[in-house]
């Protein structure tokens, strides 16, 4: 009877968790894909994002110490500057 119990109340929890285990947590990062690039010149102060992919893609820069940029549409080949002095790029995003 021990050993019912035990099953019956492993397949409760189960049966409770299992939907919490299936669902993204709300904090997922959609990462931009590695052939949208960026390249740090601090002399300039400024961050070269290029697309390289062979699609129109929209991201941002994740910054650390300083606030995010703008969502921006990158065609393919394109290259766009970010200017700023005291950031550091965390990473790029969809958007």
């Amino acid at each position: 009877m021990k050993h019912f119990r035990r099953a019956a109340l492993a397949g409760v929890g189960l049966a409770v968790l299992a939907p919490l285990l299936t669902v993204a947590p709300a904090s997922a990062r959609d990462y931009a894909p590695t052939c949208v690039t960026w390249k740090d010149n601090q002399w300039k102060a400024r961050i070269e994002v290029t697309n390289h992919c062979k699609s129109t893609q929209r991201v941002k820069l994740v910054m650390k110490f300083a606030t995010d940029s703008d969502c921006k549409v990158y065609k393919p080949g394109q290259r766009k500057d970010h200017y700023s002095w005291s950031a550091r790029v965390d990473r790029l995003e969809r958007c």
